[in-house]
């Protein structure tokens, strides 16, 4: 291909890509609001949110399967059509069912979509710039969920809920031309079967464990039934990967695990990304709920964690490439936890600049982490296995995306809930709702950070 068929391409895949990221995180300053409209609890109001991630984790384990035999082409343009339907479901949604219908079905989409991007760059620049590359990239993927909550928070004020999603719709139209005449057919077709029982098990097991985990935010307690559907999940997703590993062609490609530096690569990033989203869902309720502030205000106290991550993310490209990755993770890793870890002190009386400020810091430390972490789990990988590694890498960080909202929304309904029980009034419970929830988010960063010792400064091939 020629620079510049690659770079017109490359640019209607990111649009498509930022697309999807922006509406992960779209809601997130809207959900007071369509509580109080569809008369939901913020427990069940959240699966608009981490019901997305989940419908995303679970069909991205097809991602690598259609990858390789569907062409990119075709490919591109059936996700982006289902994402569009999503979309138009949910801006005309009457009640919420099914505007958690038309989430999951942007969901669908987005599990299949989002590997492909990655793929596409690991395969057509060469591992010396894949660093600087993927970088770049991350400007625009990751400007996506940064900027949802934002945006969200100033069209709610201002206008429905609803135009959340009639925004989008002009967009997929547009991105849609532009695949017909700018995406090529980059990646060949090896056309190859599929193992049904593992796609059934993958998709089992993750549904039972997560919809396990909100029972316990919704009832208050682990009982027997929470207790036997979380066994039965974890005993069906040790079946799956035991599947995997038997199997000549497998849904996901364990055996990249077999590479110690791919593996502390995908746990940091997937550790990484998963306390960004976890605090992305969170924070903007804090800010209504907590400091009482409107969805206009919430969201533009984002803005500047939006503008700080657009300019990590190439900068941490870049110095992987330069200087390695240990003092770019060290750095990153540090600043994110340093900024974290006073947000389970925040008040009412906590000032709106300290929280915007330590939220930009916290998001740029992360930032700076998370493309080389990536880059050096990928770069222990061969060729051959790249775009099974980078498949499995971002299906597990969506999957643990959707674990960590789940988590954050299930402490802060139990620290309420037990704040009420405690004869807390209503607004000292929510506060203590909201410590439990930003102190499982902390714990996630320390063991991010313990980790980090264990890194080499450059990875090597170590599974051909």
């Amino acid at each position: 291909m020629s620079r510049q068929n690659k770079i017109l391409m490359v640019i209607t895949l990111l649009c498509g890509s930022f697309i999807t990221a922006f509406s992960e995180t779209l809601l997130n300053n809207g959900l007071p609001t369509i509580m109080a409209e569809v008369h939901v609890s913020e427990m069940t109001v959240q699966w608009l949110s981490t019901g997305y991630m989940l419908a995303a984790g679970i069909t991205m384990p097809l991602a690598a399967y259609l990858t390789n035999s569907v062409k990119l082409r075709t490919l591109f343009t059936a996700t982006m059509t289902i994402f569009l339907a999503g979309t138009v479901i949910s801006a005309f949604a009457p009640n919420f069912p099914l505007l958690l219908i038309g989430r999951l079905i942007e969901g669908v989409a987005v599990g299949v979509n989002m590997p492909l991007i990655p793929n596409v760059l690991a395969l057509i620049f060469s591992p010396r710039h894949r660093g600087t590359v993927m970088g770049l990239a991350g400007i625009i993927i990751n400007f996506g969920p940064a900027a949802g909550p934002t945006v969200s928070g100033i069209v709610v004020d201002y206008f429905s809920w609803r135009m959340l999603f009639i925004i989008l719709i002009p967009i997929c139209i547009l991105v849609l031309i532009a695949t017909q005449l700018f995406v090529k057919n980059v990646i060949p077709s090896q056309p190859s079967s599929i193992d049904v029982l593992s796609v059934l098990t993958s998709m089992a097991g993750l549904a039972i464990l997560l919809y396990s985990l909100g029972r316990v935010g919704e009832t208050g307690r682990l009982d027997w039934l929470t207790l036997a559907l979380q066994v039965v999940g974890i005993a069906v997703m040790i079946f799956f990967v035991k599947r995997q590993l038997k199997l000549k062609k497998p849904l996901l490609e364990m055996r990249v695990f077999k590479a110690p530096s791919f593996r502390l690569g995908a746990i940091l990033a997937l550790l990484n990304t998963s306390s960004l989203m976890a605090t992305e869902l969170m924070l903007p309720l804090f800010n209504q709920n907590v400091l009482k502030v409107t969805p206009t205000v919430s969201g533009l106290m984002l803005i500047p964690s939006a503008l700080v991550m657009m300019v990590a993310s190439p900068i941490a490209g870049r110095l992987y490439d330069q200087i390695g990755i240990k003092k770019v993770a060290f750095l990153g890793f540090g600043i994110g936890l340093l900024a974290t870890i006073p947000m389970a002190f925040y008040s009412p009386t906590t000032s709106i600049f300290t929280v915007t400020a330590l939220y930009a810091l916290r998001c740029g430390g992360l930032n700076l982490a998370y493309s080389p972490v990536s880059v050096y789990g990928l770069n222990a990988l061969s060729q051959e296995y790249v775009v099974f590694g980078n498949t499995l890498m971002v299906n597990m960080n969506q999957i643990a995306d959707a674990f960590a909202n789940a988590m954050a929304a299930t402490l802060q309904s139990l620290g309420q809930k037990h704040g009420i029980a405690h004869k807390l009034s209503t607004s000292v419970a929510a506060l203590q709702g909201f410590h439990w929830s930003f102190w499982s988010i902390a714990v996630l960063n320390i063991i991010a950070f313990c980790l980090l010792f264990k890194l080499k400064n450059r990875s090597t091939v170590e599974l051909k």
